[in-house]
């Protein structure tokens, strides 16, 4: 997802993009690809003002952006598009302020690889500051629409959320279909009517029948990393709803899948646990199903 949403930054704005990868090599082909400028060390970036960074997790925004810091100059914004916890973030933004005037912010992205190829990502920014969110604003908007959530964090939590329905509605609609399925319906058909009817969703529409009916499961979203999404759900509406049950069913399902599929496997083959249960594999008509 990085690497296209700054290839976006190097062809759209002004002045220098300076890239740092943790693969150096990766670093040194993106300069190749889109004219921007690689690095080798965080210390390179001293000079930027606005700095976009985009990890697997909130554990390496935390050991990238505090080793950062020290190296900006104060008044400058370290933005986070990982999708992370939106505790964490909260704190970090608190202790780079407090100590070196450095600016947090978040924003988390939706539209998956496809969208951060085209520069049509869903931009969630999450911010303490107006100024320094305007200025982050008038970078992110190179690599999708950016929508202004409220204090840092936000972003974060309703990243989580919008992830964990996500899995909800592609659950529901396999749950759904499966039962259909057994019953002698083509799921095919079964997807023609939903997707003329009330009950369709992106999930209805897209990832049943173009990854999970032709047993592609390639979308690009590894499960591991939707399952750690669905866990700060989670961990959000412990401490904010209490009584909430659909969703954490959600999540402990999403949880279970990821313990149970390889490591490597796409979030779609969320569905493949269902159809353990079923004793059936979803598949157009013709397609053999266990």
């Amino acid at each position: 997802m990085g690497y296209p949403m700054a290839g976006h930054m190097a062809t759209k704005l002004s002045g220098r993009c300076l890239v740092w990868n943790r693969t150096a090599e990766t670093a040194r082909k993106h300069s190749v690809e889109f004219g921007s400028v690689a690095t080798s060390s965080l210390s390179d970036l001293r000079e930027a003002s606005v700095v976009v960074m985009c990890l697997p997790t909130s554990t390496e925004d935390v050991v990238v952006a505090e080793q950062l810091a020290s190296s900006l100059n104060p008044g400058a914004c370290v933005v986070s598009c990982t999708s992370g916890e939106p505790e964490a973030t909260r704190g970090l933004a608190m202790r780079l302020f407090d100590s070196f005037k450095v600016h947090v912010l978040d924003c988390p992205v939706s539209g998956g690889p496809r969208g951060a190829r085209a520069g049509t990502l869903c931009c969630m920014l999450g911010s303490e500051d107006e100024a320094s969110a305007e200025r982050c604003a008038s970078v992110v908007q190179s690599f999708g629409k950016v929508v202004h959530t409220g204090p840092v964090g936000s972003g974060h939590a309703i990243k989580a959320v919008n992830n964990a329905l996500n899995c909800a509605h592609l659950l529901m609609g396999a749950e759904g279909l499966l039962a259909l399925q057994n019953f002698g319906v083509d799921p095919d058909v079964a997807l023609s009517v939903i997707n003329s009817s009330s009950g369709r969703s992106l999930q209805t529409e897209v990832r049943l029948p173009q990854e999970v009916l032709s047993r592609r499961f390639n979308y690009g979203f590894k499960l591991p990393l939707m399952a750690k999404d669905a866990q700060i759900a989670e961990n959000l509406l412990k401490s904010n709803f209490s009584g909430a049950e659909l969703l954490p069913a959600v999540t402990r399902l999403v949880q279970q899948a990821a313990a149970t599929e390889p490591p490597d496997s796409d979030y779609t083959r969320l569905v493949a646990t269902l159809e353990r249960k079923a004793g059936t594999e979803l598949r157009k008509k013709g397609g053999s199903s266990s």
